[in-house]
């Protein structure tokens, strides 16, 4: 089993295999490659080019997939599409424009970097996109309506599959292991031809229900055909340390995931020193570690130990 992190500041952290940078979250920035790191980059979720072009939005019957609508506002309110839980704004898959802009992107960081991990990489959901290209795309596919979104997510992971080549090629997964083919275009049989690992990101800024998080970590190591990673949340950027995850509930909801037979879990931070005050706080529980003993997550336990040697 693998442990790794995924951080929003190019600085690798210490004790871990595999650290990975958000050269391009959501929020559109673009930093500039570290050698040393995997590549993430977040593709079709941008509010930076959402507002420069409001016109590549993806669209549904209910509207555009804004997270905020910023113009127009409504009273004074920018309100989104309030008919979807919209984490971000997103733009549509089918765009030219949009999918050269990141497979550059994605050209460039694989030449200079070990590896690339890609998110949001298909439709906003279920309704989505309907504006006239998607239409027209549609019905000269043949296809009915999933099995075209499907395809089209597919074929966009081919894509890069051809550019990061033999470089290894991580792809996020919402966490839906059973309607993302209707809501996102996922076809995890078709998919994992292309990946050579899945991600499922598993955030949240609380932890007290580990069954939960166990269960779908579960799902979707039975449904995926390659490594199954999952991604938890420590502290990102601009967070309240008191609104965060505590150290009991991120260990006791790793431990339980780890028992799944997943292949690997991250752990997102906004920089290497975050991930180092949980390590040193992980260290330091000694009664939590305790308790988890026998739970059957062996992994993150030993992890752990191999963290006091870092203090």
């Amino acid at each position: 089993m693998k442990f790794g992190t995924f951080l929003y500041k190019p600085q690798p952290a210490e004790g871990v295999d595999i650290n990975f940078y958000r050269i391009k979250p959501e929020s559109g920035t673009v930093g500039t490659p570290n050698p040393n790191m995997l590549t993430n980059i977040a593709v079709f979720g941008d509010n930076e080019l959402t507002q420069k072009h409001p016109e590549w939005i993806s669209i549904s019957k209910d509207g555009p997939a804004f997270r905020r609508l910023t113009p127009p506002k409504v009273n004074g309110i920018n309100p989104g599409n309030k008919k979807y839980t919209l984490r971000w704004d997103v733009l549509c898959m089918t765009n030219p424009e949009v999918r050269e802009y990141n497979l550059k992107l994605i050209k460039e960081c694989a030449d200079k970097t070990p590896g690339i991990s890609i998110s949001s990489q298909h439709f906003a959901d279920h309704g989505f996109c309907v504006c006239p290209r998607c239409i027209e795309l549609w019905r000269t596919s043949g296809l009915n309506w999933y099995d075209w979104r499907a395809q089209t997510v597919t074929d966009f992971l081919k894509e890069v599959k051809e550019i990061v080549a033999s470089k290894p090629l991580y792809v996020n997964l919402l966490p839906d292991p059973v309607l993302g083919r209707e809501r996102f275009g996922y076809d995890f049989d078709a998919l994992a031809e292309y990946a050579d690992a899945f991600v499922v990101p598993m955030f949240s800024k609380a932890y007290p229900s580990p069954w939960y998080w166990e269960m779908l970590a579960r799902a979707f190591k039975s449904k995926l055909k390659k490594p199954v990673f999952t991604n938890l949340y420590v502290r990102g950027p601009n967070d309240d340390p008191k609104q965060t995850p505590p150290v009991k509930d991120l260990l006791t909801v790793a431990v339980r995931i780890a028992r799944t037979g997943v292949d690997g879990i991250i752990f997102l931070a906004e920089n290497a020193d975050r991930i180092r005050d949980f390590q040193k706080a992980a260290i330091q529980s000694t009664d939590v570690l305790q308790e988890l003993d026998g739970y059957g997550g062996d992994e993150v336990l030993d992890l752990v130990e191999k963290w006091k040697s870092l203090f």
